[in-house]
């Protein structure tokens, strides 16, 4: 129902929708085109803010900030929310990149900007976006405006999240909270972190490598890696909970459950990476990933996802998932709330990564991960390597590298925990 009734929104603005929106008063408004995609329409951000003496600041992996005199609206790719501050607001349509372009839904021109951004007021019948201050102030705003140099991103604001090719995820990259070179300060109340290895007890996950006796167990390697996390996290003065310290299957729903239930501020989910299909191809697959919780937009990922969520054959009929498994998206404002934090946590981890890790730096990416699903909190799933790949799964079974891999993990937690709590005052 909730979907029909956004869908019905959607419809309802973009029959609405001029063929271009007027910008400002006076005798020679800004005319910002209105495009219709699928349907829905749209308008190009830069356009838009250039009418509106603003700036669009183009952060790294498809994060973009609107900022305006007084305000700063984030954005990102294939997101249906944004952000002002701690606020999340709901979108009609996620914000799109085309051709290098941001487009934004036409129900940001029409109601979030009035909303939110002091000043302006939205004129339906004229299709106007309308300026309420004094001539005077406008004039004002304009010069000041031309004087000021462009606004640049801070690590935190342009943090990347998504990245649709893999080219894109594997170059130079801003660290949201590197570990080395910018040590976060720590958080002034203990924090929870909870572990999560993945699969367990029936379910072992992925086996390898491709090409020889599969030696390779994902069950074994995930707990022995999250044991050691642990204990590198309650070293440092952190609280931990872990999902599992055995050999046994924890549900997937349930383990969101189990972090909600004890208040977790964090929860990270420890997996290794298969291809899917066994050839000589499959068996040089390399490289780390971390994941946050959004739909799949790449092949890859939809791989991925189908993966990690296929261990639910492993549970009763009581923990299977009911109903479309991409309501979330929708439905659900408590888990967006944390979609801005989970990718930021997602990025620190995988820049953590680099340092340690001898395969290639396969990018931040996003799916509809089941084990990622109900938890309220900033949340990620790591795939730490390709147990199908010989070097790789050896890799990951050395002791000395499960150790060095767990003390990466937890500088980057402890770094995006710091930060958070510096830019939001203490509160959660």
């Amino acid at each position: 129902m909730i979907a029909f009734a956004l869908a019905l929104q959607i419809a309802a603005a973009s029959a609405q929708a001029p063929t271009f929106i007027l910008v400002g008063d006076g005798p020679s408004p800004a005319q910002v085109p209105v495009t219709i995609t699928g349907g829905e329409a749209t308008v190009r951000a830069d356009a838009l803010m250039r009418a509106m003496n603003g700036t669009l600041i183009t952060g790294t992996n498809l994060h973009y900030t609107l900022a305006f005199q007084q305000v700063r609206l984030a954005l990102i790719d294939g997101i249906p929310f944004a952000k002002l501050d701690t606020l999340t607001i709901p979108l009609t349509r996620a914000p799109q990149v085309h051709g290098g372009q941001l487009y934004l839904p036409f129900q940001f021109v029409s109601e979030v900007i009035p909303r939110y951004v002091t000043g302006y007021t939205y004129d339906i019948a004229q299709g106007a976006l309308r300026s309420v201050a004094p001539p005077r102030a406008r004039a004002a705003v304009a010069e000041v405006a031309a004087r000021t140099p462009p606004a640049t991103t801070t690590t935190r604001t342009a943090a990347p999240t998504i990245t649709s090719q893999r080219a894109e995820s594997t170059s130079a990259r801003a660290p949201v909270a590197p570990p080395r070179s910018d040590p976060a300060p720590k958080p002034s109340q203990r924090k929870l972190v909870v572990i999560d290895a993945g699969h367990g007890g029936p379910d072992n996950g992925m086996t390898g490598p491709i090409g020889s006796s599969r030696w390779f167990i994902e069950k074994d390697i995930t707990l022995a890696v999250a044991k050691k996390l642990a204990s590198v996290m309650r070293a440092r003065g952190y609280d931990v909970l872990m999902t599992r310290t055995t050999d046994t299957l924890i549900a997937l729903y349930d383990r969101g459950k189990i972090a909600n239930a004890n208040h977790g501020d964090v929860f990270i989910s420890i997996h290794v990476n298969a291809p899917g299909y066994s050839t000589a191809k499959a068996a040089r697959e390399r490289g780390f990933e971390t994941y946050f919780l959004a739909e799949a937009k790449t092949e890859d990922e939809r791989r991925v996802e189908n993966m990690e969520n296929e261990s639910v054959k492993f549970e009763t009929g009581a923990n299977a998932p009911k109903g479309d498994p991409l309501s979330f998206i929708i439905t659900d404002m408590a888990q967006n709330e944390h979609l801005r934090e989970s990718s930021d946590l997602a990025q620190t981890i995988q820049n953590g990564l680099i340092d340690v890790h001898p395969g290639p730096n396969r990018g931040v990416q996003q799916a509809n991960f089941a084990v990622l699903r109900g938890s309220y909190m900033p949340a990620v799933l790591i795939e730490l390597g390709f147990g199908s790949n010989q070097s790789e799964a050896t890799y990951l079974s050395d002791d000395a590298n499960q150790r060095a891999l767990a003390r990466n993990i937890a500088s980057s937690v402890i770094a995006y925990l710091g930060h958070y709590e510096m830019r939001v005052g203490g509160t959660r």
